[in-house]
C-alpha cells in the first residue's frame, strides 16, 4: 500500500484525531474545548495585533540588534500562543461545563461526535487564518501566498477556506441548538 502525504490526508487525519479525542474526553469537556478555543482566538488575535504594532514601531531598534521581525515570525508566534492558550484554558481555566438539559442515550453520543467535528473545523480554520496572517474571517485568506499554494493542491483545504465563516460559527450554533435538546434535570 502506497500512501502519499497530501493536504487532504492531513485534514482527514486532523478531523479524525479531534473527533476521537472528543469521544475520549466526553461531551462536557468537548464543549469546554470549544469555549476555550473561542477565548483563545480572540486573545491571540488581540496579542498578535499588539505585537504587529509594536514590532512595526520598533523595527529600527530590532534591526540594530540584528533581529528581523517578519510575517513568518508573527504567524508562528500566534500559532504557538493559540495552542498554548487553548491548552491552558482547557486545563487550568477554572471553569466547568454542566448541562442542565441532558438528552442522554444516542443523542448524547451524536452530540459528542458533532462537537468534535465542529471543533476540528474551528481549530483548522483558525490555524489557517494565523498562517495566512490575515484578520479573522477575512475574505482575502485564499489570496495569501502561504494558503493559495495549499488550496491549489487540496480540494478539502479549498473547502475549508471557502467556508471559513461556517467553521467559525458552527460550534456556537451547535451549542445554541443543543440547549433545546433533552429534559430539564431536577
Amino acid at each position: 500500500m502506497n500512501i502519499t502525504l497530501t493536504w487532504d490526508l492531513f485534514i482527514i487525519v486532523f478531523f479524525a484525531l479531534i473527533i476521537t479525542y472528543s469521544f475520549i474526553i466526553g461531551k462536557h469537556e468537548s464543549v469546554k474545548i470549544i469555549i476555550a478555543s473561542y477565548i483563545a482566538i480572540v486573545a491571540v488575535q488581540g496579542i498578535g495585533n499588539i505585537l504587529a504594532r509594536f514590532s512595526g514601531q520598533s523595527q529600527p531598534m530590532f534591526s540594530l540588534l540584528g533581529i528581523t521581525v517578519d510575517i513568518t515570525l508573527l504567524s508562528t508566534t500566534k500559532l504557538v500562543l493559540f495552542i498554548a492558550a487553548v491548552i491552558f484554558l482547557a486545563i487550568r481555566g477554572g471553569f466547568t461545563i454542566e448541562f442542565n438539559r441532558e438528552p442522554g442515550g444516542i443523542t448524547d453520543t451524536v452530540l459528542t461526535g458533532v462537537f468534535g467535528f465542529a471543533t476540528a473545523g474551528l481549530l483548522l480554520s483558525t490555524l489557517l487564518t494565523y498562517v495566512a496572517d490575515v484578520p479573522l474571517l477575512s475574505k482575502n485568506i485564499a489570496d495569501a501566498a502561504t494558503v493559495s499554494s495549499i488550496i491549489k493542491q487540496s480540494e478539502l483545504m479549498n473547502t475549508m477556506v471557502a467556508y471559513q465563516d461556517l467553521w467559525f460559527a458552527l460550534p456556537a450554533l451547535l451549542l445554541l441548538g443543543s440547549g433545546f435538546l433533552g429534559k430539564e434535570q431536577a
